[in-house]
């Protein structure tokens, strides 16, 4: 009877911590995937230097950075090879974030996320057959992981419509954070897997490092899936809370319109349909927290009155238009484009206030 209840106990063990890890999978669901490397809106006020904290406020809060790096020090049980195996990391993370950033390149950061949480569960599956017999194919496996990892956090940070002024400067700031969080978070790691090795004593480290390695597992495997189906169901909309009226001829979506930031802050704010607008100016104050209008030169003189009116009279002296290009009329954020077939007034009016009340700004 003692012997059958002693064969009982590694299934009933197995059995707790698979419920463990779903519970803990199930909480970080709820709460953490929607901060997963996530950038501050207000990050586009911060300095160059600023964008140091940036990173290293990144870093600590990307719970799926975090556990990935946690697996990585689990396979690699050395320091030395821990320290190699981080930095090819940290080589393919930089390498995309600089060039993608500098270069334009968008993608899906929220499928940047999935494959992350994948890169979990893949260093826990590895962790469950021991160490791996080929560190060459691991390292490459983690630099791709990495390549991967740059190229969302590059999205990221372009959909805060940095000036294109010292951005070379920001995103190497940028990433001098990330590797300080990083190294922090890799210290605070090592000490907390040396208070548990005292704690269970050697006998049990490897037993210990297999259940790290499922629990590893079962996040990412759990997370993955989930993460997965928000990013493909989930309903496009406005940072700002801001809602289209059933019968607008407008439409709503992230920023597509790029323009020069070489420029200066401009001389007036409304610009008439025969001047040209000064489109290196624009997007200077656009990266300052300006509204943007840009406006068919066809437009209807009663339209242009109006808006020539609600530009001048806006109480935070902070929305400019100009004529440009384009089919119809277009309302730019750093982050959002409000594209109208016709003149909409309370539309733009209700757009552009949500906007600066994001900003701290009371309109």
């Amino acid at each position: 009877m003692l012997n059958t209840d002693h064969d009982r106990r590694p299934t009933l063990r197995r059995r707790m911590l698979l419920g463990a890890t779903a519970a803990v999978a199930l909480s970080l669901l709820t709460a953490a995937p929607a901060a997963a490397h996530g950038i501050s809106g207000d990050a586009t006020e911060r300095s160059t230097l600023g964008f140091i904290s940036v990173g290293i406020e990144h870093m600590m809060l990307g719970w799926d950075h975090l556990l990935f790096i946690a697996g990585v020090l689990l396979l690699a049980r050395q320091m030395r090879r821990a320290a190699k195996l981080i930095s090819i990391f940290a080589l393919g993370h930089s390498l995309t974030l600089i060039c993608a950033t500098l270069a334009g390149w968008h993608v899906n950061a929220d499928l940047v996320d999935v494959v992350i949480v994948l890169s979990v569960a893949f260093v826990g599956g590895v962790g469950l057959f021991g160490q791996p017999k080929r560190w060459d194919l691991l390292g490459a496996a983690i630099f791709g992981f990495g390549l991967i990892h740059g190229l969302g956090l590059a999205t990221r940070l372009q959909t805060l419509g940095l000036p294109d002024d010292g951005l070379i400067w920001k995103v190497i700031c940028f990433n001098i954070g990330v590797e300080i969080g990083q190294v922090t978070a890799i210290v605070g790691m090592l000490g907390l897997a040396a208070i548990v090795a005292m704690a269970i004593g050697q006998a049990r480290e490897q037993t210990a490092i297999k259940a790290g390695a499922v629990v590893l597992f079962n996040l990412g495997a759990i997370a993955a899936p989930v993460m997965a189906f928000n990013a493909f169901t989930a309903q496009p909309g406005s940072p700002t809370g801001f809602e289209l009226a059933a019968d607008s001829s407008c439409e709503l979506g992230p920023r597509t319109v790029d323009m020069p930031a070489t420029g200066e802050h401009t001389d007036k704010r409304f610009y008439e349909p025969t001047e040209d607008a000064p489109l290196a100016d624009f997007g200077h104050s656009l990266g300052d927290g300006f509204v943007v209008i840009l406006y068919p030169s066809d437009l209807a003189d009663p339209d242009i009155d109006a808006l020539r009116d609600f530009v001048g009279n806006h109480p935070t002296k902070g929305v400019l238009a100009g004529p440009a290009d384009g089919d119809g009329l277009r309302v730019l954020t750093t982050r959002e484009t409000l594209s109208c077939t016709r003149m909409e007034l309370p539309t733009i009016d209700g757009f552009s206030r949500l906007w600066f009340k994001s900003l701290g700004y009371d309109t």
